[in-house]
Formats: C-alpha cells, sequence, structure tokens
C-alpha cells in the first residue's frame, strides 16, 4: 500500500491530513438564462435530446449543437458547441449551474460551451418569476 498523498478526484485541494471530506453532489442544477436563475431537482431529469441546432443553417458564428432537457416543470434548450461532452456529467449529477456565454471566448477543446439557454415552463402560473396576488374572496 503506497503512503503518498494522493489528490481525491471530487477534492479542491491535496490530501494532508487523516480526514478528507469531499463536497456533497448537489441537489439542483442551476441554469442562468438573461433574466433569472432557474433551478430543478437532479432526479427529475426526465429525458434529453442532443440534435443539431435547428435555427444553426450552417453559420460559423451559430451555435451547432442543441441539448433539450426535459423535466415535469419545464423544458430547457441548451445551444452551443460540443454539448455532447455535457451529457455524462448530467446524467451523473455532477453538473451544478450552466450558464450562457453568448460572446465566443477562447473555446477549450474538451469543454462544452452553452452560448443560449431557453427554459420553456409548461405551467406558467407555478413557474412565474413574479408570484401573482391572490384575489380576496368575496364575503
Amino acid at each position: 500500500m503506497s503512503l503518498k498523498k494522493k489528490l481525491h478526484p471530487l477534492s479542491p485541494k491535496q490530501f494532508t491530513g487523516s480526514v478528507e471530506l469531499i463536497p456533497p453532489p448537489p441537489h439542483f442544477v442551476e441554469f442562468i438564462d438573461t433574466e433569472r436563475l432557474w433551478g430543478f431537482p437532479m432526479r427529475q431529469l426526465e429525458q434529453f435530446v442532443l440534435e443539431e441546432n435547428p435555427q444553426h443553417q450552417n453559420k460559423r458564428t451559430s451555435p451547432p449543437d442543441q441539448l433539450l432537457l426535459v423535466y415535469p416543470e419545464a423544458r430547457v434548450f441548451l445551444r452551443g458547441w460540443r454539448l455532447e461532452l455535457m451529457i455524462g456529467p448530467l446524467v451523473s449529477g455532477r453538473i451544478a449551474r450552466v450558464h450562457a456565454e453568448n460572446h465566443l471566448g477562447t473555446l477549450i477543446l474538451d469543454e462544452a460551451w452553452v452560448s443560449e439557454i431557453h427554459v420553456v415552463p409548461l405551467d406558467s402560473s407555478r413557474l412565474s418569476a413574479s408570484p401573482q396576488p391572490m384575489p380576496a374572496k368575496p364575503q
């Protein structure tokens, strides 16, 4: 048995003590669009579809990939580059937050790049960004 100090795959730093704590897996995945932050329970992802972005139309600056995530309450559309690289971490519950960055920066070849997030609630009254006041009951 080797006594070398090793880095646990989930630990942000070198293990140097006698007890190593790793961060707990997230319970929600967060999607940050242009207007708000949406959160959906990890375990409620029902299905996903990776396909060509229907709006791409062979434009170099338009994202070629679209990843549709189906939750009971909403459909989440992610558009970007190399989105297939998100599928493994997504289904294993390792993605905690997805932020859209529409201005292309330095593309890292082994990472996905999300440029657009569109969340479509299935029941807008349940997922409203601002709660509507309840009407007073007549007496």
